[in-house]
């Protein structure tokens, strides 16, 4: 293979954290080279650094001969690379085309005066018609599903730039692109990456998912503690080699089997092994009468008189497909819809849904909530690590006077950071500062704990390296087991089979169905997922033999 880039002895620090330490890997024409790693490892920094985001304290980044100046964003476009963040930076409110024109907005009329709206459609077109052709460029953004929206952020970085004048994109990084997709969503970008790679362009592909790695990269360089490890050749290595190589140390092939009468699929038994792994046993609810009781819970156009009980020490699971009512659920739960009716009891007490912070409110009767998107609704990213994980706490340390206890809050923010490892240069570091991962972590610490009696999870592991799952579902089963009621929504199927002690699935913003012991299988949770869609299809088609 030939040569496209190459990062030379690659230095740099943030504060006391030394992200790279003399990394060098190179990189070659037309192939998906992953860039893997725990979080912390420095595999985003590196990846900025490359696009011009980052500047480096030491060390060359050269392509095709080029030396390329160190942290210049302009100079790197004008070389063709390019990255695709794992957050959407996008403007909802704004057409597609609007978006992918707003460096650059073509002008009519006298003194241009006027966007010219004509040809902004058709840059637009041509661009993003190469990865999805049924995407109006004219409609706004934000009624796009998340995967076309990423759709939409990649198509952007094949821009060539103000007026045509930078060179077109040679080597993306995408960073995390999958994160917040559905499954089919991210097989579909999957694809996308593949046939942009046969065109020449080289991907470097920052993910933590272990079967997108295998499914399209070619080469996989590993990173730990800011080092360079090891580049390997993704068809001679296998799983437990790679995991090795992330964490330091090898850990045992899982082995297990559901109790069920039906052969496992791929993802039962990967369910099976996690639980193992983890050391997740299912044991029994330790009360008999819920501890999270809700009933006829409804919203227009989200959710339909959703009605579900969890017990203290329970894991109820919430399956089913993006656009099911999931995460609708527990934002409505955690009084986060004003437009949603019905009650919510904590203990047998019915809880305000009128704000989360409200007299009587969720965080006032101990309910806690990791939602979905950590950047819009999770993180306070004007505020201090150390404020970030107090700031539901602060009136429980406080002195009988409502005075802050510096000495009790340090303790807790001490407890937090070490359980959880949230890798930063100190407690008053802002959320911005860490990675994605260590962000996922951060927002984790904050609430899962022995103040909380409801915990509302919406994809808890999103962004969290392989080594760290296991320790968070560890630490999920022993918030369970301390006895909290544990309210889990995961779009990775065998994270919902392997932390769940029962399972509902929703559609279209109603349960369809639960699932207990050996019925919780990925086959059964896709029937139960789909079963609306099914009703209506066997209608039409019985109206139609009318």
């Amino acid at each position: 293979m030939q040569t496209l880039l190459t990062a030379s002895h690659i230095s740099k620090r943030f504060g006391i954290t030394q992200a790279l330490d003399d990394v060098s890997v190179e990189f070659a024409a037309g192939e998906v080279h992953a860039l893997m790693g725990e979080n912390g490892a420095g595999k985003s920094t590196l990846g900025k650094a490359i696009a011009g985001l980052h500047r480096p304290d030491s060390g060359t980044i050269t392509i095709d001969g080029r030396v390329l100046k160190p942290g210049s964003i302009d100079d790197a476009f004008d070389a063709g690379i390019r990255i695709v963040h794992q957050e959407l930076a996008q403007c909802p409110n704004l057409s597609v085309a609007e978006n992918l024109c707003l460096h650059d907005l073509p002008r009519r009329g006298p003194m241009g005066l006027w966007v010219d709206r004509r040809t902004m459609n058709d840059r637009a077109a041509r661009l993003v018609h190469k990865l999805d052709a049924g995407i109006d460029v004219e409609a706004p953004l934000g009624t796009l599903a998340p995967g076309r929206r990423q759709i939409c952020q990649i198509a952007a970085s094949l821009d060539e730039g103000k007026k045509g004048s930078g060179h077109a994109a040679r080597l993306i990084v995408f960073d995390e692109p999958t994160s917040s997709l559905s499954v089919a969503e991210a097989d579909r970008l999957l694809e996308i990456t593949r046939a942009l790679a046969q065109t020449g362009i080289t991907i470097v592909y920052v993910s933590h998912r272990m079967g997108e790695i295998f499914q399209v990269c070619d080469r996989v360089t590993v990173l730990r503690d800011g080092k360079y490890v090891a580049t390997s050749v993704v068809k001679d290595i296998d799983e437990p080699t790679l995991v090795e190589q992330m964490i330091g140390r090898r850990l045992q092939t899982p082995t297990g089997r559901l109790k069920t009468d039906a052969p496992p699929s791929g993802n039962d038994r990967e369910a099976a092994g996690l639980r193992q792994l983890a050391g997740v046993e299912h044991v029994a609810p330790t009360t008999a009468v819920p501890l999270l009781d809700v009933r006829s819970l409804s919203s227009p156009g989200k959710l339909r008189e959703v009605s579900l009980a969890v017990r203290g020490g329970e894991i109820l699971g919430v399956g089913g497909l993006v656009g099911a009512g999931r995460s609708e659920l527990l934002d409505a739960i955690f009084a986060l819809d004003a437009r949603a009716s019905g009650e919510v009891l904590v203990e047998g007490k019915a809880i305000s849904l009128k704000s989360p912070g409200a007299p009587g409110g969720p965080i006032s009767r101990s309910v806690g909530y990791v939602p979905e998107d950590r950047r819009l609704q999770g993180l306070f990213f004007l505020l201090g690590i150390d404020e970030n994980i107090l700031m539901p706490f602060m009136p429980r340390l406080a002195s009988k006077l409502g005075f802050r206890s510096p000495s009790a809050e340090r303790a807790l923010v001490g407890e937090k950071m070490s359980d959880f490892r949230v890798k930063a240069a100190s407690t008053s570091s802002l959320p911005g500062e860490l990675s994605g991962g260590n962000q996922q972590k951060l927002l984790i610490a904050r609430w899962m704990g022995r103040q909380t009696k409801v915990l509302l999870l919406d994809e808890p592991t999103r962004g969290i390296d392989v080594g760290t799952k296991a320790e968070v579902y560890k630490l999920v089963r022993q918030a369970a087991e301390a006895g909290a009621a544990v309210l889990l929504v995961s779009s990775e199927m065998p994270e919902l089979l392997a932390l769940s002690d029962r399972i509902v699935v929703m559609c279209e913003g109603r349960i369809t169905g639960e699932l207990k012991d050996g019925e919780m299988t990925q086959a059964n949770i896709l029937r139960l997922a789909t079963s609306n869609e099914a009703d209506r299809a066997r209608r039409a088609k019985a109206a139609a033999a009318v």
